[in-house]
């Protein structure tokens, strides 16, 4: 079986630097000691719970650095998605009336706002 070649501690740290948040910003969010954020930038690898924690603190899913899929859609770069989509069905639950759906209109509302 092929290892992974992830050196998770510099992944964070790049996301760290782009996002420009600190060491001393990241132990507060992960509400660590700073010296807890450069033990975690040296390892190859982290626990999920500590990366779970990690993602959320920097808005960024490093999950998918370890996704086993070749062709697996990475929903960052929406602009590219959103040119890709040609048609997309959308379904709304709502708990009208039928009566209620008529005297509110919207169906044409929300088909005028899919349009735009």
């Amino acid at each position: 079986m092929e290892r992974c070649n992830i050196y998770i501690g510099k992944k964070i740290a790049e996301v760290m630097a782009e996002k420009k948040v600190t060491k001393a910003e990241m132990a507060r969010r992960l509400e660590v000691r700073p010296q807890s954020i450069d033990y975690m930038l040296s390892r190859k690898s982290i626990d999920t719970d500590t990366l779970y924690s990690v993602s959320l603190a920097l808005d960024y899913d490093f999950a998918q650095l370890y996704s086993i899929k070749k062709n697996q859609s990475n929903l960052e770069n929406t602009k590219e998605l959103s040119n890709n989509i040609k048609k997309a069905k959308v379904v709304i639950e709502l708990e009208l009336d039928k009566e209620d759906m008529l005297r509110l209109n919207l169906r044409k509302k929300v088909s005028s706002l899919l349009n735009e």
